[in-house]
């Protein structure tokens, strides 16, 4: 798509489409200017925009797409609000309601809000701008239907008014009350032919605008600002953009449902991390720049990854270009940080893991007869002696034999991924393991008695 504007209210469908080609929105929101230039759009006009309890389309997202080539324009309600703010980065801001806003006469957001119906219905208004109530009460003014201290008396009334209470009628029901009779029945009657729609009017300048500039083809915007990637703005993209590879989630998913028990753990792992990304925000903790390589290093090493080749291949098959690798890494940093910031919670947590998972009164019993079997002096004599297996041995009978996957190139990193603070804590679990299973091949009763004990 080449051209998107954000339009609710404040204009029809069809008075847009007759002046622009362009894919026409519902009111922005926030991440909805960063999706639509994620989906191809160069033009974007932002004319209404939600307000109260939808989040408002923020700043850095038009700050992005403008750095990105992007023109962008703003007009009328939320887009004369944003435009006036962001004008000298090279948003255009066009209409009266946005040079009210630029040069300070107006200031307060809710001159442009207003209420209206959904949609479907084509956003009927249930209250009228406060900006268009001035502008007509200055024409009514001028045209010496209602002086000027009715006039400053009207502004004042309906500026008391809470934005979705705005109203001509309620207006001219008060003052009537207030001994303001004449002139208000002055007012009324004019009303229906005299009062402006500067809102309209100033949606209908942007397109014209829009499609001309369309027409002349103009190039890639250029901005004088450098764009600034802050954790801010990486929150709001995770947020608000699908992720990329996402397309054949659900059929993936259909297919790990063949297998339950995996697909639990897949489904359970990815609680866990959105939890702990969730909570890295909170408190907000970042990724740490210095420590990046190491991170990285270490994520395809314990993928038993090395060379060049290997891992141009891996990325291939996962399909990650080099900008996601490195936001995964990031926010694989992120995890690891609330790994160690709530590890005693996690401990406490794993008992329940391993209940619900069935495997609590296994483990519980092979640690025991571990333990009955094997004491602390075998521990630490065992590559001490002669008859024994050299720590070289007892890694491949660990890691060929066992698993089948051979000794990982940078054994350090793999440890460190294991939660095991040093070599020697490894190799003390797998001699344990060694020894026990030794143990079990000349007493084949020994697992029997386990399972009575």
């Amino acid at each position: 798509m080449s051209a998107v504007v954000f339009v609710g209210p404040s204009l029809s469908l069809a008075e847009a489409k007759s002046i622009l080609d362009a894919s026409f929105q519902p009111p922005v929101s926030q991440g909805d200017v960063y999706r639509a230039v994620e989906r191809g759009a160069r033009f974007i006009g932002i004319i209404d925009g939600f307000f109260e309890q939808v989040p408002a389309v923020w700043h850095k997202e038009i700050l992005w797409a403008l750095s990105q080539g992007v023109h962008v324009y703003g007009a009328s309600s939320m887009g004369a609000l944003r435009a006036a703010e962001l004008v000298p980065f090279g948003m255009v801001g066009i209409g009266k309601v946005f040079q009210a806003f630029h040069d300070a006469k107006l200031e307060d957001d809710d001159e442009v809000a207003i209420a209206h119906g959904p949609a479907e219905l084509g956003y009927p208004k249930l209250s009228e701008a406060m900006v268009n109530i001035r502008a007509t009460l200055e024409r009514a003014e001028k045209e010496n239907v209602i002086s000027k201290a009715f006039r400053e008396l009207c502004e004042k009334e309906s500026k008391l008014c809470h934005f979705p209470t705005r109203s001509y009628e309620r207006l001219m029901t008060v003052l009537e009350g207030q001994g303001n009779r004449d002139e208000a029945l002055r007012f009324r009657s004019w009303l229906p032919t005299g009062k402006v729609d500067i809102k309209h009017e100033d949606a209908m300048e942007m397109l014209h605008v829009m499609s001309k500039h369309q027409a002349q083809s103009c190039g890639p915007k250029e901005v004088s600002f450098s764009f600034s990637h802050t954790d801010t703005w990486e929150k709001l993209i995770r947020q608000t953009a699908p992720a990329k590879g996402s397309e054949k989630l659900d059929e993936m998913l259909d297919e790990l449902r063949l297998d339950p028990i995996l697909y639990n753990q897949i489904i359970e792992r990815g609680v866990a991390r959105a939890l702990a990304l969730k909570e890295a925000d909170r408190k907000a903790i970042t990724e740490q720049p210095e420590r990046f390589q190491q991170k990285l290093h270490a994520f395809f090493v314990s993928r038993n990854l090395i060379e060049g080749p290997e891992i141009q291949k891996w990325l291939h098959s996962q399909r990650l270009d080099t900008g996601e690798l490195i936001s995964l890494i990031k926010r694989e940093q992120r995890v690891e940080a609330i790994k160690i910031d709530l590890e005693s919670e996690i401990r406490k947590s794993l008992l329940d893991v391993l209940r619900s998972t069935g495997i609590y009164g296994d483990l519980l019993q092979k640690v025991t007869a571990k333990s009955k079997l094997i004491s602390d002096g075998q521990l630490k004599s065992f590559l001490k002696g002669e008859d024994n297996l050299s720590e070289e041995q007892l890694l491949d009978w660990h890691f060929n034999k066992q698993l089948g996957i051979g000794v990982p190139v940078h054994l350090g990193s793999h440890i460190a991924e294991l939660g095991l603070k040093s070599r020697k804590a490894f190799l003390q679990t797998l001699i344990k393991d060694y020894l026990y299973k030794v143990a079990l091949s000349s007493s084949p009763q020994l697992e029997d008695s386990e399972a009575t004990s």
